[in-house]
């Protein structure tokens, strides 16, 4: 009986392959499909991909250009109840230049019947990014329902074909992208590589209509380059922890033009260079225009003027212009490149996106007399920062890059928080571009180190009981996350230190809180003060077993794995100290301590140091401090970073054994 249910699933593999081969047909589901209730190799998985491709072609439509053809087919299975969010779907497109069509829709039940989906299920609006959407869900999921889904997406522009990523988070049997490109279109690879089960890459000739101008057709036999790419049985991608731009390091095809060459024509690169780019920027109204001319800022300018020119120094003048617009302008909440109307009216409403505070503020410093231009960047997870190409497309979001006494301050305005100098951290990707018209140029996207020292007092009774008095000092992004829980919080336990000491020790309480200074202002540091009883310390017979370090510095899940699949990328530099002070009982002398230690990285990016003074009366006093001067490390650096990552990890799980003196 085994033999023969071997010898079934290798036919039947057998079979799938063959048919996925040779294209699956939309609606067509094997009995074993719907009858599978676990991902082969995988029977942890929610759902699995039994099918997903995006196949490329072009068409050429007279009095509007070329554009391009993507047409998607995806089909899931839906093993358990976590995954019966994958049934609610949202496609994506900008309706100025994009449409989508021949949508179908199906979900296969394992009872053997099909539920289609009519017109009147696909609702169609606009987000809050003013992209219009398609949303529909499928009925009546159930643990082994399948949802297919097919369209076709039409784009006037065939600047940047959809890029395609063959992994995700769940199994996937069958991953494909084919592409027929016409001979006219030069495109250049900027993908990754994978152990493609299929890679064919051929030359065909076919007709090709194309109207050049208006009654002016020709239809001819031309070149094209067919591309078929194909993996198979992929596991889910294994997320790591301080993973950032996850798809640049899974298997991809991402295509852009290079060149167009016409019948008797030259050739016409579509990309010229960094500085054709950035003058064509700044004759943008919606970019240049906006912050350069006076008529579109004129108003705010009116406003804010004697608050900013108060100011004695370039440095006070910049912090009077960001701190009148976090003050005036909220962020709708969508980032860009481009503003959506002018500082005056953006002012007006009171809202608007990233680039509509930032090119305000770029107007300000402008007109106040500070060296100042916009910093494109790609947020994080969004993918590395192609330099090479001068490519708009791959930036989402608009900065200020000032200058002061050629020292480089970098501003990202969003409510008064966060002061000037630290940008949303999600914009810190490494690289930015700086758009100056004169010298557009790439740069480190760099900020200052931020820094958290907690002190700790502790005094430990017979039975166990801790009170604990403890400070914490928050700089730059600590300090500007610790102002927003401080806004956010409706108990004491929500608040900044507190509940991440109580994320460690549930069953602590708390006594008292306060913000000692910086509460009310980003330009000091943030000063909080708590006092809590905690269960730190375990009293046994003649001993005591005490935890000194309340919070830690490292994620133990930077040490649970044996290699890096991908880099470790923390955003910001950073340093935390812990300083404890560990009060006894009378009669208790110190039995167990670990030694004193330094270590430093091999590249010097990282350094950690522990030190224990003991006290004549047995007080311990435990300095621990953790330095991440490089924010980016390699793969391949992790086994090296590896042992340190597991003695940092180990320290700050220190515990202090004191013993009752006889």
């Amino acid at each position: 009986m085994i033999v023969r249910l071997v010898i079934m699933l290798i036919l039947y593999a057998g079979s799938l392959s063959a048919q996925y081969e040779d294209g699956l047909k939309f609606g067509k589901i094997d009995d074993a499909d719907r009858s599978l209730m676990v991902a082969p190799g995988d029977s942890s998985a929610e759902a699995y991909v039994l099918y997903d491709k995006l196949d490329l072609r072009f068409d050429f439509v007279p009095d509007k250009g070329p554009q391009t053809l993507e047409t998607y087919h995806r089909r899931v299975k839906l093993i358990k109840p976590s995954s019966f969010e994958r049934a609610n779907v949202t496609l994506s497109y900008d309706s100025d230049y994009e449409t989508i069509g021949n949508l179908d829709a199906e979900v296969h039940l394992p009872d053997g019947s099909t539920i289609q989906l009519r017109n009147r299920d696909f609702i169609t609006d606009k987000g809050a990014d003013d992209k219009s959407r398609i949303s529909f869900t499928f009925p009546q999921i159930t643990p082994g329902a399948i949802i297919e889904y097919s369209y076709t997406r039409r784009s006037e522009s065939i600047l940047i074909p959809a890029s395609y990523t063959f992994q995700e988070d769940i199994p996937v049997r069958w991953s494909e992208y084919t592409a027929r490109i016409p001979e006219y279109y030069r495109y250049a690879s900027l993908g990754t590589q994978g152990n493609y089960f299929i890679q064919q890459v051929e030359q065909t000739h076919r007709n090709w209509n194309m109207t050049l101008a208006r009654g002016q057709g020709n239809t001819s036999s031309i070149r094209f380059t067919d591309m078929r790419y194909v993996l198979k049985d992929l596991p889910p991608f294994q997320y790591q922890p301080y993973t950032n731009n996850l798809t640049d390091y899974l298997p991809r095809v991402k295509l852009q033009l290079q060149s167009v060459e016409y019948p008797n024509t030259m050739t016409q690169p579509v990309f010229n260079n960094w500085e054709t780019t950035v003058r064509t920027l700044h004759e943008r109204q919606d970019f240049g225009r906006y912050y350069q001319g006076k008529a579109h800022y004129n108003r705010v300018w009116k406003q804010a003027e004697a608050q900013i020119m108060a100011g004695t120094t370039p440095q006070e003048r910049i912090a009077a212009a960001y701190y009148f617009v976090a003050s005036n302008l909220q962020w709708n909440e969508q980032y860009n490149i481009l503003g959506s109307d002018s500082p005056n009216n953006v002012l007006a409403a009171g809202s608007g996106n990233s680039a509509d505070l930032n090119l305000c503020l770029l107007a300000l410093l402008n007109e106040a007399g500070i060296k100042a231009h916009p910093l494109l960047v790609s947020l994080r997870d969004r993918g590395a920062h192609m330099e090479y190409y001068p490519l708009i497309n791959q930036f989402n979001h608009l900065m200020v890059y000032a200058e002061v006494d050629d020292k480089m301050i970098l501003l990202d305005v969003n409510g008064s928080d966060r002061p000037p100098g630290l940008p949303r951290i999600e914009a810190l990707n490494h690289r930015g571009w700086v758009a100056d018209e004169r010298n557009p140029h790439w740069i480190s996207v760099e900020v200052p180190r931020a820094r958290r020292v907690v002190l700790a007092d502790m005094q430990i009774a017979e039975d166990g009981h801790t009170a604990v008095d403890l400070t914490a000092r928050l700089e730059s992004y600590y300090a500007f996350a610790g102002r927003n829980q401080l806004h956010a919080m409706e108990q004491a336990t929500e608040a900044p230190v507190a509940r991440e000491v109580i994320a460690r020790f549930p069953a602590a309480s708390i006594r008292s809180n306060a913000v000692l200074s910086g509460g009310d202002n980003s330009l000091e540091p943030l000063t909080y003060k708590v006092e809590l009883d905690l269960p730190v310390a375990v009293a046994t017979q003649d001993f005591l077993y005490i935890q000194p370090i309340l919070i830690p510095a490292l994620d133990d899940a930077l040490d649970d794995v044996d290699a890096r699949l991908y880099p470790v990328d923390f955003p910001f530099p950073w340093r935390e100290q812990f300083i404890t002070t560990v009060h006894v009982p009378a009669g208790y002398v110190l039995d167990e301590v670990p030694e004193s230690i330094r270590m430093v990285s091999e590249d010097g990016g990282m350094t950690a140091t522990f030190t224990t003074t003991v006290q004549p009366d047995h007080t311990v006093i435990i300095n621990f401090s953790v330095d991440m001067d490089r924010t980016f490390y390699q793969a391949t650096d992790y086994p090296t970073l590896r042992g340190m990552y597991r003695r940092i990890i180990d320290l700050q799980e220190t515990t202090l054994v004191y013993k009752r003196a006889k």
